[in-house]
């Protein structure tokens, strides 16, 4: 779980200070706009990841439906196989390219909150980079586990009527 950041205030009663960034106006306006395209980007990412799996999902449910309804032989039921298997191939390839993205786009935001104030710096302390990578592959994880098992539970489906090679 996340820690709540040591308590930084002085004993005194009195605020810590607030050290402003030392960016001129105009590349202070700069930053912003950068870490407001950047964070959209992380945001962005991950809603193609979701999207990406569970379009993944609905191609392997019309895949299983096709399998049931068509006929029985012949070379449906071995392309319905293949299909599913390069669209879990391409699905994960594409979950990977968005998680090296997100990735990227973080270590922009790391770099430009270095260069703003302090207060901006502690509350993205609050939830410490290590605990938020473990949440991150934990959910991708489950991501690709869920596309190779709905893959695998349609060949499993589809078993009585393939016939590789009869």
């Amino acid at each position: 779980m996340a820690k709540a950041p040591e308590e930084k205030e002085p004993a005194s009663g009195e605020a810590i200070a607030v050290v402003p960034s030392d960016l001129d106006e105009k590349t202070h306006a700069e930053m912003l706009m950068i870490y407001n395209e950047c964070a959209n980007s992380v945001r962005f990412a991950k809603s193609q990841q979701w999207t990406t799996t569970g379009g993944a999902l609905a191609i392997f449910m019309a895949l299983g439906i096709l399998g049931e309804l068509g006929p029985h032989y012949g070379f449906l039921t071995t392309a319905i196989v293949i299909i599913s298997m390069v669209v879990s191939g391409g699905s994960i390839y594409s979950l990977a390219i968005f998680q090296f993205w997100q990735q990227a786009e973080r270590g922009k935001l790391n770099m430009i909150a270095e260069r703003f104030s302090n207060v901006l710096r502690d509350v993205r302390a609050y939830l410490p980079p290590r605990e938020a990578n473990v949440h991150r592959y934990i959910l991708l994880f489950f991501m690709l586990a869920i596309i190779l098992v709905a893959n695998w539970l349609l060949i499993l489906y589809l078993q009585p009527y393939i016939h590789f090679g009869k």
